[in-house]
Order: structure tokens, then sequence, then C-alpha cells
């Protein structure tokens, strides 16, 4: 099964874009092997898509959280809450269809509250200087955790009400 199975694309892309203008988080449905199934990022910051677009960085920090967060999904069945290795906040609700496991929806790119950039970490991975990192971080958003949680609750309601479609 796939998740267009559940819901067509279009639908998908709807719901992306309803979290991002509720949460404005970067928001993402991903399949099985931690594709965005859309192609349409939602930006909620100028550090993501600079990350995003060097694949080295994309590698370093975007793929290894994403499959992290992705495994525990499938794993425990429940939303997970943490931050990527940039320090920015990253939520993966699973999505299942009985026992199969399709994906991942949630966002990404908020500091969680007390939180800042590893410039460090994201030079390393981009080679861009940290100086021109702390100018990409000045936009950053935060997210309190019993936000991120509100969002997870919000994320797994609707994935509730699709599979009932």
């Amino acid at each position: 099964m796939e998740l267009t199975e559940i819901l067509p694309l279009d639908e998908w892309v709807r719901f992306e874009k309803e979290l991002f203008d509720r949460f404005q988080i970067n928001c993402t449905v991903y399949n099985t092997e931690g594709v965005g199934l859309t192609g349409k990022p939602n930006w909620c910051n100028t550090l993501c898509p600079e990350i995003k677009a060097n694949k080295e960085s994309l590698a370093a920090i975007c793929a290894p959280g994403n499959q992290n967060f992705m495994a525990q999904a499938k794993q425990t069945r429940k939303a997970v809450i943490g931050e990527c290795d940039a320090g920015l906040i990253k939520i993966a609700v699973p999505i299942f269809s009985g026992d199969t496991f399709l994906g991942t929806a949630g966002g990404c790119g908020l500091l969680p509250e007390g939180g800042e950039v590893d410039t460090f970490m994201v030079h390393k991975a981009t080679g861009m200087p940290e100086e021109e990192i702390a100018m990409l971080c000045k936009d950053l958003g935060t997210m309190s955790q019993a936000q991120a949680e509100e969002m997870a609750a919000f994320i797994q309601g609707r994935l509730d009400q699709f599979a009932m479609a």
C-alpha cells in the first residue's frame, strides 16, 4: 500500500500547506524511503533551504535525522519529537494502514525554546562561513515542547480522519 492510496497527491499537498499555515514550520509527508511525497517545501526560515540545497549537508544533517526519526516512529507507532543535528526541532508522526507502515508526516526548522543552531555543524556540512550561517538564523522562530506536542496530536488527528475517509 502507498500513501496515495489513502489520499491523492493533491490532498497530501493541501495537508502539508494546512500544517505550515497552522504551525509555521517546514512540513513534509515522507514515504518509507524517506523521500518527500509532494516535493513542495514550505520554508519557515532561510537556513533550511541552504542546507537542503547542498547534497553534502542534506546527507549530513537532514537525511540521518529523518531516517532516525522515521525508524523510531515506525517502531513505537508514536510521534517522535526531538532535534536534528543542526539543533532545530523535528517532529515525525508515523502513518500506518493497519500494521503496514507507510511513512511519516511532520515538520522541522524551528528552534526549540532555549535552543540554538549548531553553527559549527552547519559550517562543516555546508562549507558556509559561520557568520553567514548566523545571518541565516536571524529569522528563526521558536517552538515550545507543548506546541510540538500539540502539532503532533493535530497531525495524528488528521491522519485518523484520512484513514476513515
